[in-house]
C-alpha cells in the first residue's frame, strides 16, 4: 500500500506557478531562455540515449560508437550545469566544464567515422535506415541546442561559453557523420530529375 503521506522525491510542488530555480541561484520563469535552454540539453540527452540503446540491438558490434554515445551522454550534464549556472555563480557545484579537450575528443571520434566514408557529392535526402534516421533525429535536435544556447548567449553578455559553443556546434556535424556511418554505404541522395516540373513529376 502506498504511503501517501511521505514526501516524493520527485514532486516538490514549488513549481506549480511556474516559476523554478537555476543552479545557479536564481528563481525565474519556466518560460525563461535560460531554462529554454537547459530543456535543449534535456532533448539532446533523451535523444541520445534512445539513439544508443537502440545500436546496441541492432549494432551490438559497434561497441566504440556505442561506448561514446555514453560519454556524450555524461557531457548533457556538464553542458546542463554549465547552462544553469550561467553567471558561474558556483563552480563548485559542477564536476566539470566543457573545454578543448571535450572538443577534441568529439573532433576525434567525427575524425573516425568519416574516414571509413565515401559521402556522396549530392545532398542526402532521407535516411537509409531507422537507425541512421535516429543519428539524424539527434543531429536536428543538437542544432536546436545550439540555436537557443546562442539566444542565451546574446541576452547573457556574462555568460561565457565559447568552449561549450563549439562543443555544440560539433555536435550536429558528429550525429550526421554518424548517421552516414549506420548507412553502411546505402545513401539516398537528392534526386533532381524526379522534382523537376518539366517531367511531370513534381505536382
Amino acid at each position: 500500500m502506498v504511503d501517501r503521506k511521505k514526501p516524493s522525491r520527485i514532486t516538490t510542488k514549488r513549481g506549480d506557478a511556474g516559476s523554478t530555480r537555476t543552479l545557479g541561484g536564481d528563481t525565474v520563469s519556466k518560460g525563461a531562455p535560460v531554462i529554454e535552454c537547459t530543456g535543449a540539453v534535456d532533448a539532446l540527452r533523451t535523444q541520445t540515449a534512445l539513439l544508443r540503446l537502440r545500436l546496441l540491438e541492432q549494432r551490438p558490434e559497434d561497441e566504440q560508437t556505442a561506448a561514446f554515445l555514453f560519454w556524450l551522454l555524461h557531457a548533457c550534464f556538464a553542458m546542463g550545469a554549465a547552462i544553469s549556472d550561467f553567471r558561474n555563480r558556483h563552480p563548485e557545484y559542477r564536476k566539470t566544464d566543457i573545454g578543448p579537450a571535450h572538443v577534441a575528443r568529439l573532433e576525434a571520434e567525427q575524425a573516425r567515422l568519416e574516414a571509413t566514408l565515401a559521402l556522396p557529392k549530392d545532398f542526402i535526402v532521407s535516411a537509409g535506415n531507422l537507425l541512421a534516421a535516429e543519428a539524424d533525429l539527434t543531429a536536428t535536435v543538437a542544432r536546436a541546442l545550439e540555436r537557443n544556447l546562442v539566444r542565451l548567449r546574446e541576452r547573457e553578455r556574462g555568460f561565457a561559453c565559447e568552449h561549450l559553443l563549439v562543443f555544440v556546434n560539433r555536435l550536429s556535424d558528429y550525429f550526421f557523420i554518424l548517421g552516414r556511418h549506420l548507412e553502411d554505404g546505402q545513401h539516398l541522395t537528392v534526386n533532381h530529375g524526379l522534382f523537376d516540373e518539366s517531367t511531370g513529376n513534381g505536382g
